[in-house]
Order: C-alpha cells, then sequence, then structure tokens
C-alpha cells in the first residue's frame, strides 16, 4: 500500500540527511581513529543521496 506523499516534505528531508552526513563526515575526519574507508563509505552514500535529490527536485537541475 503506497500512501500520498507531500514531495516538498519529503525532498526537504532528504536535504538535512546531506547535512547530517556532512556534519557527521567533518566530525569523523578529525578523529585519529577514523579509517579512510569509513570516510569514503560515508562519501558514496552522500553522494548518492545529492544524485537522487537532484533526480527527484527539477529545480536543482536548473541552478
Amino acid at each position: 500500500m503506497c500512501l500520498p506523499m507531500d514531495d516538498t516534505a519529503m525532498l526537504c528531508w532528504l536535504k538535512n540527511q546531506v547535512t547530517v552526513l556532512e556534519a557527521w563526515r567533518e566530525e569523523l575526519t578529525c578523529r585519529p581513529e577514523t579509517s579512510i574507508s569509513m570516510i569514503t563509505r560515508l562519501e558514496k552514500h552522500r553522494s548518492w543521496l545529492r544524485e537522487e535529490i537532484s533526480r527527484l527536485d527539477p529545480g536543482l537541475k536548473a541552478a
């Protein structure tokens, strides 16, 4: 069953997730015990999420 979603609210939530991932990345880079592979995985996820947001938000493509 699919429930109708407010696309604007969903895009806002997704964009907030990118912000959280960026803050997390900044925090991880300050920790000496953080491995490069962990940062790489986080960056891949952030990049994927940004691509999905661009696909879902046609206004971002024009900007």
